[in-house]
């Protein structure tokens, strides 16, 4: 091999070993970096196909039975640097309501306010690694919109753990704020009311 050629390895070799060492040395930039980030869009809806559907609370692609069309709402995110959110709604189902239609599955939309700082930090976390022994089986999140002080809203990620459950962090930040209003939406008939018996 000539100089030339000693000279060329001598180089890449070094250039491979650093760029080794920066791959290991940020895996949780990375990630954050690889999340796309949220997108803003005029106002938080719960009744949105695309939550109900995350929720667990009708079949993907399909909507709620409220009567009333909803936006589609954009793909979870990451939180922009520049988004200032004021408060959080939390989409959680909310067991079940009774009208005279008959019995529905129902959702729970519930505002909090405070120091939202904290939520932040946390949602802004990248999800760990799967691996590892998980006693149980993954638990589903409730889905979050961020509020800002014109009522924007945007749909921020959820960090995981290693068992792909909802990461602590976010849950005792959301514990942290006050909540300041809470309201039961009906989302999908699961028994109708038995008809009435004409005279």
């Amino acid at each position: 091999m000539g100089v030339r050629g000693r000279w060329a390895v001598g180089l890449a070799l070094p250039a491979a070993f650093l760029l080794g060492l920066a791959a290991c040395s940020a895996p949780d930039e990375q990630a954050a970096q690889e999340t796309p980030t949220a997108v803003v869009v005029g106002a938080a809806d719960c009744l949105s196909s695309q939550v109900l559907a995350d929720l667990g609370l009708v079949a993907a692609g399909a909507s709620g039975g409220t009567g009333t069309p909803h936006a589609d709402a954009p793909e979870a995110g990451r939180v922009p640097d520049d988004f200032l959110p004021v408060s959080v709604v939390v989409c959680a189902p909310g067991g079940t309501l009774q009208d005279s239609s008959g019995t529905w599955v129902a959702l729970t939309a519930s505002r909090r306010e405070g120091d939202l700082e904290p939520l932040v930090a946390a949602l802004r976390r990248p999800s760990a690694e799967r691996g590892g022994t998980c006693s149980s089986a993954a638990v589903s999140a409730p889905s979050l919109w961020l509020v800002d002080a014109l009522g924007r809203a945007i749909r921020p990620v959820w960090p995981t753990d290693r068992c792909g459950s909802p990461q602590e962090a976010v849950s005792e930040a959301l514990d942290a704020l006050e909540e300041t209003d809470s309201e039961q939406y009906p989302v999908r008939l699961v028994i109708p009311a038995e008809p009435t018996a004409q005279r």
